[in-house]
């Protein structure tokens, strides 16, 4: 925002300067960095799709579908699968959605009601994959802790509430350096666009 406050301070003492920015001129260097950020969200984001299904294609399938099946996972997982797939198809396409409306030419009111947009998308998906990731964790631990297979596996003496509780902790944590992965790569992304909206809010105060 340095380039965009250096045209604000030109702009208020353009009498003195024989340099001459408009109004609109400022609202269109606002609107293309706004543009480029959501362009950058939805980048990351179809990357976010794409490489964990690169990933998922070296793994073991036999292994995993084994897995499931000995503990009745394979019908939810597979509904969690599909379910996982349509929503974030869905987020892909409002981000693309907002960067279109974004970048087309607009007046600054309908600019200011598509940054806003834009940040509540973003914190909506990172919203969901978070409680996702909850949903399945806790479900597979209930899943797994519940089954006579591992009941029967159990060493004496262990506690399934001590199970319960180091299992809590462990997805806490996971969940926690997933949420910390969002709050660096979106939050940046996220307080650019915040800028911007002041920027554009306080236009009359130039």
């Amino acid at each position: 925002m340095e380039n965009l406050e250096s045209l604000k301070d030109l702009w208020k003492n353009q009498e003195e300067s024989k340099i001459r920015f408009s109004e609109s001129d400022i609202n269109e260097m606002v609107q293309k960095k706004s543009s480029s950020i959501v362009k950058w969200i939805l980048i990351i984001s179809l990357l976010e799709f794409i490489l964990p299904n690169l990933v998922y294609l070296f793994t073991d399938f036999e292994s995993t579908r084994a897995f499931y099946q000995q503990y009745g996972l394979s019908r939810v997982m597979m509904f969690y699968s599909i379910t996982h797939v349509v929503i974030i198809l869905g987020f892909i396409y409002v981000f693309y959605k907002n960067y279109r409306n974004i970048s087309a030419e607009s007046t600054v009111k309908v600019l200011l009601g598509n940054i806003l947009k834009t940040r509540r998308t973003v914190k909506y998906y990172i919203y969901y994959n978070l409680t996702i990731m909850a949903i399945i964790g806790l479900n597979m631990f209930y899943a797994v802790y519940s089954s006579e297979d591992f009941k029967n596996g159990l060493n004496e003496g262990a506690s399934m509430t001590t199970m319960w509780i180091v299992s809590i902790i462990l997805l806490l944590l996971a969940l926690s350096i997933f949420w910390l992965f969002y709050r660096i790569i979106y939050g940046i992304f996220l307080k650019k666009l915040k800028s911007n909206y002041k920027a554009l809010s306080n236009k009359n105060n130039l």
